[in-house]
């Protein structure tokens, strides 16, 4: 927990008006565009609507790609929800929020967006070369009055992260490090999923480094769909698929935050699932204790029913802990994919066998795919709940919480089966789809050491062992420059007093282990080693127990670098408050003959 964090509750309000009443004024800089620009997607009535706390779980709308092509159109607007708090989304012209996007192996993506924000004051100047706009929307303020962070800054630029995807990192393509959309202007993304792509859970959403924490808040996400996991892991084939998108917001309150391991908390932030709010409403009791009580969101399930949950962590601040409980029993999943790739689907006989667990750890930003069996119709409380999390002395309140219901229901009324949520057939094993295959038997060619670290309360830092430590900017050099076909070795340690989630654009690595987890506190994440992540966690280090710091939790990976994303991209902690704030380094990869 740092003390930036509480300019977002003094901020959150007053910014949001100040805000939505310049809209108005600030249309008439939209630009023109020129022969051969995109064409500008207008403003979409009404946006970012949200369900009410208690709803049912509606699946995502979805757009599939057809002959080999997925052409959205975004329009990306703001406005504020019922209580006040500045919400973010990307509008398809027809009213569709945030869509999950269906695509191939092989398909082509292209998405135009308008960025519909009001206008907002100039900030740094990005060298070239750069993708759509030059300048960043997002003033740095000054010592004395800076840009508050989260919630309450104050800026309109946006782009689009491709999370967890291996497409190229060239304009056009994920590219996050010198992308910017501007208020009135139209950008539009093109580019080619390898034909060689995992399929499985992916998602998208704004990265403009400054703006990232608040636009997640505002719910600016969706799910990004890789078809024919059914013919990698013939488990799913047939079953209904839930799509399940869990977002968080701005406590409701605006209570202050409980502490690191705060049990049944008031937390950092509210979450939601697919839109249905399940908010923290805190009470103040009579002796000066807080009772917190939530409105768990409803899914339905008939009975006897296997479902398959594909959950993306789509939050900007949230660790979740996910169980699902049966009357207070912990019931065995079967994990079918986790961060994109399915399990055990890389190497070895086909098709890989799925991992059992009765818990799971789902860092912000990373997914899991995993098979359901509805409860017995005689079990009283069926829930999906989050357990707490301790994060550190500094760490941020992710208390024990529910996030929805489990409702069982005979009833066929409730839009959700239809043909496109329900897995298709099997067609035969397709292992066409091991993109990091033999991974593990490849030569490393350089084993590098990086470490979390923290000046608080405002300053956040990843940094190669050995350098000096820098905040980002998108102007800095890169930080790790290595070759396209290299196989590294990296051990990420955190040295932070808070847990902090590692985040690699562009390509996948492999855990080979967590180390010093126990001895500081933390239980190893469950069903992850030998696995492709995208995404993983390193818990705080207790300085005063194991004051060496060879004693600090760290994660080894080996990094993929054989596929075909050459240039720049990023690696960061993705908890976005610490991201924002500096915790980021670029690397670039070079051409083989370069």
């Amino acid at each position: 927990m740092n003390g930036a964090k509480k300019l977002h509750f003094r901020w959150r309000k007053l910014f949001s008006v100040v805000i939505l009443t310049l809209a108005h004024a600030c249309a008439v800089f939209a630009q023109t565009p020129t022969s051969g620009s995109p064409t500008p997607v207008p403003p979409v009535a009404n946006p970012c609507t949200r369900f009410t706390a208690g709803s049912v779980v509606q699946q995502p709308p979805a757009l599939f790609s057809r002959n080999g092509v997925l052409n959205v159109r975004f329009s990306y607007q703001q406005t504020t929800d019922s209580v006040g708090r500045l919400l973010h989304c990307f509008m398809t012209p027809d009213g569709i929020q945030e869509p999950t996007l269906a695509v191939n192996p092989g398909d082509t993506l292209i998405i135009t967006v308008t960025n519909n924000t009001p206008m907002q004051p100039f900030g740094e100047t990005f060298n070239p070369p750069n993708c759509g706009d030059t300048t960043v929307e997002f003033p740095p303020g000054t010592a004395t009055n800076p840009n508050p962070n989260g919630i309450a800054s104050i800026g309109s630029s946006v782009n689009i992260h491709y999370h967890g995807t291996n497409v190229t990192p060239q304009c056009g393509g994920d590219n996050v490090t010198k992308t910017l959309i501007n208020s009135g202007s139209t950008f539009q993304y093109k580019f080619t999923f390898p034909t060689d792509e995992p399929p499985g859970l992916y998602w998208y959403h704004p990265h403009v480094h400054g703006l990232a924490e608040r636009d997640l808040l505002g719910g600016a996400t969706g799910a990004l769909v890789v078809g024919g996991i059914q013919n990698v892991q013939p488990a799913v084939q047939g079953l209904r698929e839930r799509i399940l998108v869990i977002r968080d917001q701005p406590q409701v309150q605006g209570v202050g935050e409980s502490g690191g391991n705060c049990g049944n908390g008031v937390p950092f932030q509210d979450i939601s699932v697919n839109y249905v709010p399940v908010d923290s409403q805190v009470t103040t009791n009579a002796d000066g204790s807080l009772t917190v009580t939530y409105t768990p969101a409803v899914l339905h399930m008939e009975t006897g029913e296997t479902q398959f949950w594909r959950v993306t962590n789509s939050t900007a601040d949230t660790i979740l802990d996910l169980q699902v409980m049966y009357d207070g029993v912990p019931q065995r999943i079967q994990v079918v994919g986790i961060d994109a790739v399915p399990v055990n689907s890389q190497d070895g006989t086909q098709p890989g066998h799925l991992i059992p667990v009765t818990r799971f750890r789902l860092p912000v930003a990373g997914r899991v795919e995993f098979l359901v069996k509805a409860p017995a119709s005689g079990v009283k409380v069926a829930q999906l709940v989050t357990n707490n999390i301790n994060t550190g002395p500094q760490g941020d309140c992710d208390p024990s919480r529910p996030v929805f219901n489990i409702a069982l229901t005979e009833e066929r009324g409730d839009g959700q089966r239809t043909a496109n949520n329900r897995v298709g057939s099997f067609m035969g094993l397709n292992t066409s789809q091991r993109r990091f295959g033999g991974l593990s038997t490849m030569p490393v060619s350089t084993t590098r050491t990086f470490q979390f670290s923290e000046v608080q309360p405002t300053q956040f830092f990843i940094t190669v062992v050995g350098q000096p430590r820098v905040l980002f900017d998108n102007n800095n050099p890169p930080a790790v420059v290595t070759t396209q076909g290299s196989v590294e070795k990296w051990i990420v340690q955190n040295i932070a007093q808070e847990n902090h989630e590692f985040h690699m654009h562009q390509i996948h690595f492999q855990v080979l282990s967590q180390d010093n987890f126990e001895i500081n506190g933390s239980p190893q994440a469950p069903a992850i080693n030998g696995q492709f992540l995208d995404m993983i966690e390193v818990p705080f280090w207790d300085n005063q127990k194991n004051p060496n710091v060879s004693s600090a939790p760290d994660v080894q990976l080996l990094m993929d670098f054989r596929g075909m994303d050459i240039g720049d991209f990023v690696y960061h902690c993705h908890i976005l408050s610490h991201e924002d704030l500096g915790m980021m380094a670029i690397i670039r990869v070079k051409a083989k003959d370069e």
